[in-house]
């Protein structure tokens, strides 16, 4: 029988994880690098220019190529490399890339102008998420004298004002957390460790993988516990996981939702994809050495990822045409 204590404290759980759903909600992103929505995009920004940042000195949409996954990869890479060489909280990239594209999914943006959005974004999670933070100068350094505090600055209120100041989404990483801390109970000390690195792994490889941002967090969250729950089977308590279940359905969540589902499937492919069984290697590469000044980015290729797509039938391949088999959560 449960104590009073722990009655309430699960009460409080559940209560914080519906406040964190209804949340996520407000900060949903559309597919925004599709050509159509790229286009229109453009097409505003001849008709209204104040829907863009074009500063006059950057080409306009009609000659300009927009942005695209490539450049995103690119920055959310350097992003990690930031964070771990500075040794500031991973969860801020998160974060940051949130802010990134809802603000690019509203309004034209050149590449020269991604890669402040980018700094500035960063810079806000950082000061939002970390518990240390990181010096101006610090960032101002590996903007090669790209940018001044001022630009920063004022991009930062820009930021700001078009996402009404929203800038601290309920991240995929906060979802786990809840979850984890509040179910796995009773599992040792070496499996809820082992749980929560896995799932933490996964959180911060769909960071990077543009697919996941049209997904709610909850979902990349859920699907991440699932694949961990997965790698981990022998070494976590049964009573744990009937535990989960409960929390999850008490919660108004699905594992069997098609959201899920899919979520879950990319990142058990991603997984295989991306670690070896010697090896879980970190998002971005922690601890090596100092990250990219970010006027080279221009010039430097994204790490080397296994990427995998969806054909028109539905199907998941991978980047030579095979087919990669579907998995459903057991």
């Amino acid at each position: 029988m449960p104590s009073p204590q722990t009655i309430v404290a699960a009460e409080e759980v559940c209560e914080r994880l519906k406040v964190m759903i209804r949340q996520e909600i407000d900060y949903m992103i559309p597919d925004y690098l599709t050509p159509a929505w790229q286009a229109g995009l453009a097409a505003a920004e001849v008709s209204d220019p104040s829907t863009t940042d074009n500063n006059g000195d950057e080409p306009s949409p009609s000659s300009s190529e927009p942005i695209n996954v490539l450049w995103r990869d690119k920055i959310c890479e350097w992003c990690y490399n930031l964070v771990d060489h500075y040794e500031l909280a991973r969860e801020s990239v998160s974060v940051a890339m949130n802010i990134v594209d809802r603000y690019v999914s509203s309004r034209f943006i050149t590449p020269k102008t991604y890669t402040i959005v980018a700094v500035t974004a960063i810079h806000i999670a950082i000061k939002l998420v970390s518990p240390w933070k990181l010096r101006m100068n610090h960032l101002l350094d590996l903007c090669a004298g790209k940018y001044t505090a001022g630009d920063i600055a004022s991009m930062e209120l820009v930021i700001l004002n078009a996402l009404s100041w929203r800038v601290h989404p309920p991240s995929a990483f906060d979802f786990c957390g809840e979850l984890i801390d509040s179910s796995f109970t009773e599992s040792t000390p070496d499996a809820l460790n082992d749980l929560q690195d896995k799932a933490r792994y996964l959180t911060e490889l769909a960071v990077i993988d543009y697919f996941f941002v049209t997904k709610l967090p909850s979902s990349v969250a859920l699907a991440s516990i699932l694949v961990a729950l997965e790698l981990t089977r022998d070494q976590v308590d049964p009573r744990d996981k009937d535990r989960f279940t409960s929390r999850v359905g008490q919660v108004g969540l699905d594992a069997s939702d098609e959201e899920v589902i899919k979520c879950y499937t990319r990142l058990r492919v991603m997984y295989r994809n991306n670690t070896s069984e010697e090896e879980e290697p970190e998002v971005g590469g922690r601890g090596q050495g100092s990250p990219t000044g970010v006027g080279e980015l221009a010039n430097t290729p994204s790490k080397k990822r296994k990427r995998i797509q969806e054909d028109k039938e539905g199907r998941l391949i991978t980047e030579h045409g095979e087919e990669i088999a579907r998995f459903e959560p057991v």
